[in-house]
């Protein structure tokens, strides 16, 4: 059975991706480089410190990695302070869901700390999760499993008994090669052969988590569909 879900946050929690995206995009115009979606692609789902090794393969060593992080978030926090963090459909019913059942939440974002609290806490949800793993905290970055071993540590399960809710490409890579029963809700990125083969289960949103909950084999099974 399960006995805990490791969550991601960023087009997982809360509907922010489609906001970064757009603030990298303003860096690369103000910038004057092509910072398109197929870079924001790389990017997305993994640590500051893997994603300048994107931009710097994309632009050279010698592009400036922290004034574009800056423009982009700059971007994403005027935006959300004026929207407010808006939620993912079925969001709340599943923390609910998940605190009635007594199945621990740990929060496992690459996301800085401080920033994924003032997330949660605005959000309304920080009560929900009982461990986190934040940014670079658990070593090697998505799609290293390194965060979701930790955040499985966090609430004292084990990895394979932990179900990862993920929605980018290197988030996903990260739960499954943690051995964790892996479920992608996409976001931006849209399903491809290789998670609808390879995650347990593929849902259009979160409202689908619990019934994947109820279902779960009693004595645990292949992350496999």
């Amino acid at each position: 059975m399960i006995q805990g879900v490791l969550f991601d946050m960023d087009g997982l929690m809360f509907d922010t991706e489609p906001i970064s995206r757009d603030g990298w995009i303003e860096a690369g115009r103000e910038m004057g480089v092509p910072l398109d979606e197929s870079v924001v692609l790389q990017l997305r789902g993994t640590s500051a410190t893997h994603g300048d090794d994107v931009l710097r393969k994309a632009f050279g060593d010698s592009f400036d990695c922290a004034q574009a992080r800056e423009i982009r978030t700059r971007y994403l926090t005027e935006t959300l302070e004026r929207i407010g963090i808006p939620l993912k459909d079925g969001l709340l019913e599943l923390l609910s869901y998940l605190k009635e059942q007594g199945i621990p939440a740990a929060l496992a974002t690459s996301t800085n700390r401080e920033r994924a609290m003032d997330y949660l806490r605005r959000a309304g949800v920080d009560k929900y999760f009982s461990g986190s793993v934040c940014g670079d905290e658990a070593g090697r970055s998505k799609p290293y499993p390194d965060i979701f071993l930790r955040a499985a540590r966090e609430i004292g399960r084990d990895p394979r008994d932990c179900m990862v809710l993920e929605d980018s490409p290197n988030g996903l890579r990260a739960g499954l090669a943690a051995g964790c029963v892996t479920v992608m809700v996409p976001d931006l990125t849209p399903p491809t052969e290789e998670f609808y083969a390879s995650c347990y289960r593929v849902v259009p949103s979160l409202r689908c988590v619990p019934d994947l909950i109820r279902s779960f084999p009693p004595h645990g099974a292949s992350s496999a569909p």
